[in-house]
């Protein structure tokens, strides 16, 4: 289980090549969240679940003085190798974060929300309104899972150096319990012609833009959910939660 943040590490930056590409767009809209939403000036920065730091380090570079936290010691190595700024990265679990009011914000991107339950997630806000200080701002995105009509696989492929990356993808969901199983598999092929594979199988947990606001305000003063990198609007592909403590 979790793979792609363990074993595929050093591929990473590689599988999501497109998002990586966009990532300074979407800086740029949290980048007036901050300006917008938060009741206070936004220097201080805790990037949960950040990964290989793929918007720890662009935040890093506009001037914020950002701390990384993921639960993958794999990921984390990548991060550091890749930071040309000084980051502090951190090795921890979300829900056991022991942050007392020290963050102007807190950042959760790529999705990483889904992997909490309807308990855990409560555990998860509850985390996150601690390390805020008053007038704070957390802000995660998450997908429209049945964006695109989509009822098949998905092929692509990447390059990383000499090794080409053949990837697909495939979602199973259980509507009775929100549940959405995400299958990748991956094959890496070598310049020789020998390969590796690796299959990636993780649970996730589907919320609608309704269902993300209500769980938030029972935590934060202030909720609101964005679409994509703007207000709300029908078809949004993305949904941007933003809570203010």
């Amino acid at each position: 289980m979790h793979e792609l943040y363990t074993a595929l590490a050093g591929y990473y930056d590689a599988i999501y090549r497109r998002r990586v590409e966009r990532v300074s767009r979407e800086i740029d809209f949290v980048e007036e969240l901050f300006q917008d939403e938060a009741e206070r000036e936004v220097r201080k920065i805790l990037d949960l679940a950040c990964g290989t730091g793929i918007p720890t380090l662009e935040l890093a570079r506009r001037g914020y003085q950002v701390t990384g936290l993921d639960l993958h010691e794999e990921m984390l190595a990548v991060a550091r190798r890749k930071a040309e700024i000084n980051i502090e990265f951190i090795q921890g679990d979300a829900l056991e974060i022991d942050f007392d009011e020290e963050f102007d914000a807190v950042t959760m991107f790529f999705s990483s929300i889904m992997y909490f339950d309807d308990s855990a997630i409560q555990q998860l806000f509850n985390s996150v309104k601690r390390a805020l200080k008053q007038g704070g701002v957390f802000i995660a995105d998450f997908p429209c899972w049945y964006y695109g009509g989509r009822d098949g696989p998905i092929v692509w492929d990447e390059r990383k150096g000499d090794e080409w990356l053949v990837i697909t993808d495939w979602r199973e969901v259980e509507p009775a319990t929100q549940k959405l199983h995400f299958k990748r598999l991956v094959q890496i092929v070598k310049p020789d012609g020998s390969f590796k594979a690796f299959m990636v199988d993780d649970e996730l947990n589907i919320y609608t833009p309704r269902e993300m606001r209500l769980l938030a305000e029972k935590h934060f003063r202030k909720v609101k959910i964005y679409g994509d990198l703007h207000e709300l609007r029908p078809n949004d592909r993305r949904y941007w939660l933003v809570a203010l403590k």
